[in-house]
């Protein structure tokens, strides 16, 4: 129950939010932002990866409606294929979350899960 409306507050717009704000986290050299988030993932916090979850189903959703038709397309290249990178990120970021082995990689991924989980950042 409380985790369906958990993930009812995570809005795309929320999802995106969170993602620029760890981009400018990275950017100034916000080493603590990503340090939260990495603890979090290594704790296996429940919030967090229904966080992460959240991120990769929003950034799939959005690849999807601005590059679903190309995708698709047979004549399209592999790389026309592969998706955006940000899906791509959030996804395996999630996965080895989920399987207990969080990569230092991902750190600031999962930085802006925890600051959508409502972590002191």
């Amino acid at each position: 129950m409380a985790q369906d409306l958990f993930k009812t507050t995570l809005t795309d717009i929320k999802i995106e939010h969170a993602y620029g704000r760890c981009i400018r986290a990275r950017d100034s050299h916000d080493q603590s932002f990503a340090d939260t988030g990495y603890r979090a993932a290594l704790a296996r916090d429940r919030k967090l990866l229904l966080a992460l979850e959240a991120m990769a189903e929003c950034t799939g959703r959005l690849q999807e409606s601005q590059m679903g038709r190309v995708m698709r397309d047979p004549a399209a290249t592999h790389a026309e294929t592969k998706g955006t990178t940000q899906h791509q990120l959030c996804r395996e970021a999630f996965r080895l979350c989920e399987e207990g082995k969080a990569i230092r990689n991902f750190e600031w991924i999962y930085g802006a899960a925890a600051w959508l989980c409502g972590y002191n950042l």
